[in-house]
C-alpha cells in the first residue's frame, strides 16, 4: 500500500463509493466532521466521568488522624478508593460503557479510513481531529489518556 491522491475510492462499505471530485470533497467534509466529533466524544466522556465522581458521597465522618488499628486504616482507605455509592451496574457506569463502545467504533472507522492511504481522506481525518482537539481538548484535565484506541 502506498499513499495516493486519487478520487476513485471505496470508503468502508461498498455503498460508499466515490468516483468524482465532488464525491471526494463531500466525503472529506463528512470524515472531517466525524473526526472532530470523535474528539468531542472523548471530552464529553471525561466530563460525565468527572460529574459522576463529584456526585459520589465519600465517607466524611471517619477521622483518619485518630485511626490506630491497621484494620481500621484499611477500611478507611477502601472507603476512599471505592466509596459505597459506586456500583458496576450504576446508570453512570452503563452510560460510560456505551459511550466507550461508541468511541471505540468511531476510532476504528477513522483508522480504516486512514488505511485507504488516500492522502485527501487522511488529511480530512487529521485536520478534523486537530480542530476537534482545539475546540474540546483545552478543557481536558487528564494529561495522558490511557483509554485511547488506534492512536
Amino acid at each position: 500500500m502506498t499513499f495516493h491522491f486519487g478520487y476513485d475510492e471505496v470508503i468502508l462499505f461498498d455503498f460508499w463509493k466515490i468516483s468524482t471530485i465532488g464525491g471526494l470533497i463531500g466525503s472529506m467534509i463528512g470524515i472531517f466532521i466525524l473526526a472532530m466529533l470523535y474528539e468531542g466524544l472523548k471530552y464529553f466522556r471525561e466530563h460525565l466521568f468527572r460529574q459522576a465522581i463529584a456526585s459520589m458521597q465519600y465517607c466524611a465522618n471517619v477521622d483518619k488522624n485518630n485511626i490506630t488499628d491497621e484494620n481500621k486504616q484499611m477500611r478507611y482507605m477502601e472507603q476512599i478508593i471505592m466509596p459505597p455509592t459506586m456500583s458496576m451496574l450504576s446508570k453512570d457506569h452503563v452510560i460510560q460503557t456505551l459511550m466507550h463502545m461508541l468511541q471505540m467504533i468511531v476510532s476504528y472507522l477513522l483508522m480504516l479510513i486512514f488505511m485507504t492511504y488516500n492522502v485527501w481522506l487522511c488529511l480530512a481525518c487529521v485536520l478534523g481531529a486537530g480542530l476537534g482537539y482545539f475546540l474540546f481538548g483545552w478543557r481536558k484535565s487528564v494529561v495522558v489518556d490511557i483509554t485511547e484506541h488506534c492512536h
